[in-house]
């Protein structure tokens, strides 16, 4: 008994091989053809999925910064604190200080021509792209802003500034 039982354990082991087998030489043979009709068929590299859902990814992880209340404490220190603790020298505090000032002006450059070139195009009844170049003229006269602010705490040795003391410095040039 035990002997067919056996005998019928190798019948059915070898009738799976041979069926293993069969099957590997008909996907063997469907390899070269599957290959061709996937590179016409392959919609996740013709829609450049990898790299769409990577930038969704990074586009959430921004937003989810910008809405997020920050809980991070606020350094509170002087101007003379931050020069220790960064180890700066009077040449390299008259170097940044130059620097934000020659940055502010070249932004600034930057900002006036983009929006006289706004202008052209609303002349011109172009609208699409007027609306665009008011995006870049939005851009360059914040980065504007941020590098002269930083100028003029330099230059008033003063950190923790607001905007009506940046109005004061460029307006009345109080010092």
């Amino acid at each position: 008994m035990s002997e067919a039982k056996s005998e019928v354990k190798l019948e059915t082991k070898s009738e799976v091989k041979s069926v293993e087998i069969q099957k590997n030489a008909n996907t063997k043979k469907n390899k070269p053809i599957k290959k061709f009709f996937k590179s016409f068929v392959d919609v996740k590299k013709w829609s450049s999925y990898d790299e769409v859902s990577a930038n969704a990814k990074t586009t959430w992880g921004l937003f989810r910064r910008l809405t997020s209340r920050g809980t991070k404490e606020i350094r509170q220190e002087t101007y003379e604190e931050a020069i220790v603790r960064m180890g700066l020298t009077s040449e390299q505090i008259v170097t940044r200080e130059k620097n934000f000032l020659y940055s502010a002006m070249v932004y600034g450059v930057f900002a006036i021509g983009f929006f006289l070139y706004f202008i052209y195009l609303l002349i011109h009844i172009k609208l699409v792209s007027a609306g665009l170049t008011l995006i870049l003229v939005a851009l360059m006269s914040l980065t504007t802003y941020r590098e002269h602010f930083w100028y003029m705490q330099m230059h008033k040795k003063k950190l923790g500034c607001n905007f009506s003391e940046w109005l004061d410095f460029v307006l009345r040039r109080k010092a």
